[in-house]
């Protein structure tokens, strides 16, 4: 059975969560349109990921594994609010691993702009996480930051270095296959 990797967006409301999903998906978001606050979404989309491979993602637009912070690149607020989200979300993970992205939203409104990018690409650093500029309104600013998450998430397990047991038995085999073959040689 495939698991189903799952995705959390947080943010403020107002940020564009619901936008990006909507636009990402179905490419249907009009910027203007009137919105509502979402008390609970849960969207289902086939990504292909960094490998070439059509993975099934589902993200949970609410107040995981895969977690995206959003916020508005248009609000300041919105940006100071993420350690907090991100604090919440470290606090929650339960020792799992968790991959998290941050998409500032709204880059398109750049007279509204009030977060620079040099402020964010050293909070991105800090925190150690992949940051992305996008725009709601632009359905190409979603793709490269949701391939990246749906290939982090969907990576098949790391090859081990520990012999498995056949080549481990092949090994056994073969040098005691060589010790026998010394051994009539030497009679």
């Amino acid at each position: 059975m495939v698991k189903t990797p799952k995705v959390l967006l947080c943010g403020l409301p107002g940020t564009g969560k619901t936008a990006i999903l909507e636009q990402l998906i179905y490419g249907n978001h009009k910027v203007g349109s009137e919105t509502y606050p979402t008390i609970e979404d849960v969207y289902i989309a086939n990504i292909e990921t960094e490998r070439g491979s059509r993975e099934k993602v589902r993200f949970y637009d609410t107040a995981g594994v895969g977690v995206v912070l959003v916020y508005s690149v248009t609000d300041m607020h919105t940006f100071n609010q993420l350690d907090v989200i991100r604090k919440e979300v470290e606090r929650l993970k339960e020792k799992k691993e968790v991959i998290t992205i941050a998409l500032g939203n709204k880059v398109d409104l750049t007279e509204k702009r009030e977060v620079t990018k040099a402020i964010t690409d050293t909070w991105a650093a800090r925190e150690r996480v992949k940051h992305y500029e996008v725009t709601a309104a632009d359905r190409r600013t979603l793709t490269e930051p949701f391939v990246y998450l749906a290939s982090k998430l969907t990576q098949p397990p790391a090859k081990s270095t520990f012999p498995s047991a056949s080549q481990f038995a092949r090994k056994i085999t073969s040098k005691s296959e060589t010790k026998i073959d010394k051994n009539v040689s030497e009679c």
